[in-house]
């Protein structure tokens, strides 16, 4: 997996459980696309805002589909995405994905996906964002939630590929983060920072992630697509909703008494 910035790794440490999230779906609703369509807005030329926006709501629509029945892999829709700002300078990147994180990431990010963080915390675990979006946009929406709310140990996105003039070409550097999270990258970036996955959390909100909530010891879907929210309830995983006036409020691991709609909901 490529890093936006990592805790330091914890060869000598004692193993240590961690919470994973994904800043796509999980942290806020709106997919890696959206991120890429805002940089893409901001461009020089009418023309370049025109095609980079075509080309961020083209990969967001190709994500709506079936991407395994279509035979598009999760990787090209990421890459299709952030090929919509060739040409943009790194500190151009770095500016529009802060604005973006500011405007609006953090305004937007889930209540209840935020009070897990938080839960995770004060249990002590390591804290992990995956993000499929750019490292400039996540960086950016783990500094700016620490202000007034939790903060991140690991950062995993993906980064561009510059030029020797420090543009962006239009692509990533391998690896690439993809809706699909790749099970030997996770063992790796379990194993650099003495993450025990058997122990560990981790939340999600598509099929997409059920290899990532398959891996770990404690899994949550939050807000699950229809699929996902059948996998849960056939696992007996439990599942996060927006909060209601009648729910009872979650325990620090994600747990809550049962509502009468989805048996496991939190």
């Amino acid at each position: 997996m490529a890093s936006g910035h990592t805790s330091s790794p914890g060869a000598s440490c004692p193993t240590r459980r961690a919470a994973f999230f994904r800043l796509e779906g999980v942290m806020h609703p709106a997919g890696a696309w959206a991120g890429a369509a805002y940089l893409a807005s901001n461009a020089a030329s009418m023309r370049t805002r025109l095609l980079g926006l075509g080309g961020a709501a083209f990969s967001g629509a190709l994500r709506g589909v079936s991407l395994a029945g279509a035979g598009i892999a999760g990787a090209q829709t990421t890459k299709l995405a952030y090929s919509t700002i060739a040409g943009f300078s790194r500190d151009r990147v770095e500016v529009l994905g802060e604005d973006y994180a500011r405007d609006v990431l953090v305004p937007e990010a889930r209540d209840e996906a935020v009070r897990l963080v938080e839960g995770a915390r004060r249990d002590g675990l390591v804290t992990v964002l995956l993000a499929e979006s750019i490292a400039p946009i996540a960086d950016a929406f783990v500094r700016l939630l620490a202000k007034d709310g939790p903060t991140f140990d690991v950062v995993v996105a993906n980064q561009l590929e510059l030029d020797d003039r420090q543009r962006a070409t239009g692509s990533l550097l391998s690896p690439i983060i993809s809706p699909e999270i790749d099970p030997k990258r996770l063992r790796e970036l379990a194993s650099l920072h003495a993450i025990d996955l058997t122990t560990s959390r981790a939340y999600g909100r598509s099929r997409a992630d059920l290899v990532l909530l398959g891996l770990v010891g404690q899994p949550c879907a939050i807000e699950p697509d229809r699929e996902l929210a059948r996998v849960a309830r056939d696992l007996d995983w439990p599942i996060v909703r927006a909060r209601t006036p009648y729910e009872v409020p979650a325990n620090p691991d994600g747990r809550e008494l049962p509502d009468h709609d989805e048996g496991a909901s939190l």
